[in-house]
């Protein structure tokens, strides 16, 4: 086979078939450049749009530079309605790379805008807005919490994926298990490190059989999250078992995919890990490394003191570490071939994003809390688990999502009490199937 001789590129670069889209790519390429030092983000987040938006077209016969202003219309639609309809923030972004793209390709390609631009006034002055989709609010974030049956579906479309042959299946569930488990967004998913899993109490010569807790005490760092600080919160103990299986050195799945991993160039060397005292690393150099500090760059380059990542999501073949992207078409994935599952049934499963583990987290552990279900030992002066109403709850689950915002926290609230009326808490927490 004679390679393809390819120029090495520093921007995203969008392909049909193995062929580049140059009117995409082109465009992505000026993005990139005008970015800033979040260039990179910028840009990879206008190609998942553009990407996403340039998929529909073709699916209707077109090409992007023959799309129509019916067909922006309908892919709007498909994106806020119905079992595939994607977050408020998602839909704000796909209207600004649809916006800047095709004004692009009107000043550089002279192609006539496909869209409807409106001048409105703001205390800033008048502004130019696209009107396809205008209006529609950042809260109305999809955020679909799966019911617990539901999750089993999911988990059991992870697991057995591919009849469970490959450690693909084990670590696609550990990643759903830990969304569920804590809630967080998926670059923080992408880059936890095997010391931030809480771990399992140990056994006393006072306690030999020590029981644990169904919440428990986590901690997701400040550098790798959206809201720049560190977020305590309680995790569900049920999911954040399978995760914990999973990186086991002994019995763990993880440990098979460490034959393909290489240690990087600039690797960042573990002499001491945390301790009571301090949640991070030393390293050899003797710097002490915070986890709550530590970026993703630094992650990706940490090697424990048993020469392994200390990152726990890896790709399969290579070992590397998991990019945001990869993340996030894990869920998307397996979410496929639960509806596919359903639909063979004759039944519907909704289609899952981490967006939508973050919603199935919060509407879960508000329930938790409704029914009473205490993050330690605490009770109360009747010795019994304290108890909070429903918007009470949401708002402790949404103090773990690392926001508090009223609207988004109303969204939670009808759910929550729909699930706390039809399911027991023995469901939520797994001891039973329903």
């Amino acid at each position: 086979m004679v390679p393809h001789d390819l120029p090495p590129v520093s921007a995203p670069v969008i392909t049909i078939d193995g062929i580049i889209e140059n009117d995409a790519t082109a465009w992505l390429r000026e993005v990139d450049a005008r970015s800033g030092l979040r260039r990179t983000k910028t840009a990879l987040t206008r190609a998942d749009s553009l990407r996403s938006f340039l998929n529909y077209v073709l699916a209707q016969n077109t090409s992007i530079r023959g799309a129509t202003n019916a067909h922006i219309i309908g892919y709007i639609r498909t994106r806020t309605t119905g079992p595939k309809r994607v977050s408020g923030n998602t839909i704000a972004s796909d209207r600004s790379t649809i916006r800047g793209f095709y004004e692009w390709l009107r000043d550089e390609r002279g192609i006539p805008l496909p869209i409807t631009l409106d001048e409105l006034r703001t205390p800033n002055g008048p502004v130019l807005s696209m009107r396809e989709g205008r209006g529609i609010p950042k809260a109305s974030a999809a955020q679909t919490p799966l019911e617990p049956p539901q999750i089993d579906e999911l988990l059991a479309a992870a697991t057995t994926r591919n009849n469970g042959q490959n450690y693909t299946a084990a670590r696609d569930a550990a990643f759903i298990s830990l969304g569920l488990a804590c809630g967080a967004r998926a670059d923080t998913l992408a880059h936890l490190l095997t010391y931030e899993i809480p771990e399992s109490p140990r056994s006393t010569l006072r306690n030999p059989s020590p029981i644990e807790g169904d919440l428990i005490e986590m901690r997701l760092p400040a550098a790798v999250s959206k809201t720049n600080r560190e977020v305590v919160l309680p995790a569900i103990r049920r999911h954040l078992d399978r995760v914990r299986r999973f990186i086991n050195p002994e019995t763990g799945a993880r440990r098979h995919q460490l034959d393909r991993w290489t240690p990087p160039e600039n690797a960042i060397r573990v002499a001491t890990g945390p301790t009571a005292k301090f949640r991070g690393i030393v390293d050899t150099d003797g710097n002490r490394r915070s986890f709550n500090t530590m970026t993703a760059e630094d992650r990706r380059r940490l090697v424990t003191e048993t020469n392994e990542p200390a990152m726990i999501f890896l790709t399969v073949h290579r070992g590397r570490p998991l990019s945001e992207r990869s993340a996030e078409e894990i869920v998307s994935t397996v979410s496929a071939e639960a509806e596919h599952r359903a639909e063979q049934a004759g039944t519907v499963f909704p289609h899952v994003t981490t967006h939508d583990l973050r919603g199935t987290y919060a509407t879960h552990l508000a329930a938790l809390f409704y029914f009473g279900v205490p993050t330690s030992a605490g009770r109360d002066l009747d010795g019994k688990p304290h108890r909070v109403n429903i918007q009470s709850a949401v708002k402790m689950a949404s103090t773990g999502l690392g926001h508090i915002n009223a609207r988004t926290t109303q969204l939670y609230i009808q759910q929550v009490g729909l699930m706390a009326g039809q399911y027991s808490i023995n469901a939520f927490l797994g001891r039973e199937q329903r």
